[in-house]
């Protein structure tokens, strides 16, 4: 007896985060973050393709991180952590993420997304990012294992046989000799009926993962097309937000390469930088709005300075024996 499975999932066993300073923003990664992470895990978390799409609740996933199996020494950087964990992609998105020649190269690398609670700052997994073009942070996270895991549901037995026996007539042969050989021809007719019946069966389950291949393949190619257009109408609403909302001191003219600055500014990721609460972390596009918001705060200070100067009484000189004062001087001196 020969056991098929026709459909399986890979469990792959990657390198989630090793500890480390990553990236232009020199993002720390300590051994005690992994420990935060790994006590913190709640299964399972989503797999996006890109960060973008784990910030939004309607878009879809593509995989989940099923587990973390521990911390261990990372044998290729002396000194440094990894914690490794379990994770199974979405079937469309196996075959386009490529890892050691397993894929067409589409996607390729990941990353992890590991804010800090609030209750109590440990760090934990919020969801792991597909990475398309824009390479990881953490460079260098290999995949160590990958298992095919297999359902019960989806098990076919078949039989194998050899070929048909042919018995030779003996005229010697028994009357109770004659009956055993008609109920061996009888088995052997029986089974081969079986054989063919499971073969039938096996047919029919491979027409049926064809047509569940063709649906798992429309199905990535709506979830995708959703995810572009949900990231393209998220980007307009970031944009004209910050348009809208300055409109009162952003020149007609200028208005059209304010709004292609924040178009490419909202294609940015976060930026950290240091303000008097500490470090903080804001997308460019957030950090462009609060120059807006100074260069408007500052206009309405000078307006209400210009109003309060010409709501002072001047007198000439000839006429009040006062000297005339020119408030342009006295907004010098201040």
């Amino acid at each position: 007896m020969q056991c098929n499975n026709q459909l399986m999932k890979k469990i792959r066993t990657w390198q989630l985060c090793r500890t480390g300073t990553f990236g232009a923003d020199g993002a720390t990664i300590t051994e005690q973050d992994l420990k935060d992470i790994e006590s913190t895990f709640v299964p399972p978390r989503p797999i996006s393709i890109g960060h973008e799409a784990a910030r939004a609740d309607n878009f879809p996933k593509f995989g989940d991180v099923l587990a973390i199996d521990g911390i261990y020494p990372d044998a290729k950087h002396p000194g440094e952590k990894v914690l490794v964990g379990k994770v199974v992609l979405h079937p469309e998105l196996e075959k386009q993420f490529d890892d050691k020649g397993d894929g067409n190269g589409t996607y390729e690398g990941w990353s992890v997304t590991i804010p800090k609670r609030a209750s109590d700052g440990k760090r934990y997994l919020h969801s792991l990012a597909i990475c398309g073009r824009t390479p990881p942070k953490i460079n260098g996270l290999e995949q160590l294992m990958v298992k095919n895991s297999y359902s019960d549901k989806d098990t076919v037995e078949s039989f194998e046989f050899s070929d048909s026996i042919e018995y030779e007539e003996d005229s010697s042969m028994t009357e109770e000799e004659k009956k055993k050989m008609e109920a061996l021809e009888a088995e052997k007719k029986r089974l081969e009926e079986e054989l063919a019946k499971a073969k039938k069966s096996d047919d029919e389950k491979t027409a049926k993962d064809a047509e569940d291949d063709e649906f798992h393949k429309k199905e990535f190619a709506d979830m995708a097309a959703r995810c572009e257009r949900l990231e393209k109408e998220a980007k307009t609403a970031r944009v004209k937000n910050v348009t809208d909302k300055f409109s009162d001191v952003i020149p007609v003219s200028l208005m059209p390469k304010v709004k292609a600055v924040a178009e490419k500014l909202a294609d940015c990721t976060e930026c950290e930088f240091a303000d008097d609460s500490g470090n903080k972390k804001a997308s460019a596009l957030e950090i462009f709005a609060d120059v807006l918001l100074g260069m408007k705060e500052k206009q309405k200070k000078n307006s209400v300075l210009e109003s309060q100067f010409e709501a002072e009484e001047f007198s000439d000189k000839g006429t009040s024996g006062k000297e005339r004062v020119n408030p342009a001087d006295i907004a010098a001196k201040m």
